[in-house]
């Protein structure tokens, strides 16, 4: 990611935390499992318990995005839980496009192309390490 990328998710994620976690999660998780019936079984938990967990995820990596390498334990934790809960590798693609979907809505005029491209970048760096520790477990 670019410096430049990094301070558009951090401007953006500053914006887009104004909106209610609860919101958010429900507006994620019910894309997440429209668009994936098969993901149903796999989020067990309260949709406030979910959501909270997804922005305290989003919020330590985002505030330390610029140093992304300190991150790669947290980051790898986060995986070997998401593969306790039955998450795959494949599932990733899956829910980076419902997160995109997601921040996207709550976003609405502030989600321009650079931004999308930005949140792209940085989801993607993520996600490679995350699944990187999961083929390893």
């Amino acid at each position: 990611m670019t410096p430049q990328q990094i301070a558009l998710v951090k401007n953006s994620w500053r914006n887009f935390r104004q909106v209610e976690p609860k919101a958010v999660g429900d507006l994620f998780y019910s894309h997440l499992i429209h668009k994936n019936p098969s993901l149903k079984s796999i989020f067990k938990f309260s949709l406030e318990r979910q959501s909270k967990l997804l922005f305290d995820f989003l919020s330590t990596i985002i505030t330390r995005l610029d140093r992304i390498n300190d991150l790669e334990d947290d980051i790898r934790l986060v995986a070997a839980t998401y593969a306790g809960y039955g998450i795959l590798p494949q599932h990733y693609e899956m829910i980076r496009s419902a997160l995109l979907w997601t921040l996207e809505k709550g976003l609405e005029n502030d989600w321009t192309p650079d931004v999308a491209d930005a949140w792209l970048a940085g989801s993607v760096e993520v996600m490679h390490i995350m699944k990187s520790s999961m083929s390893k477990v």
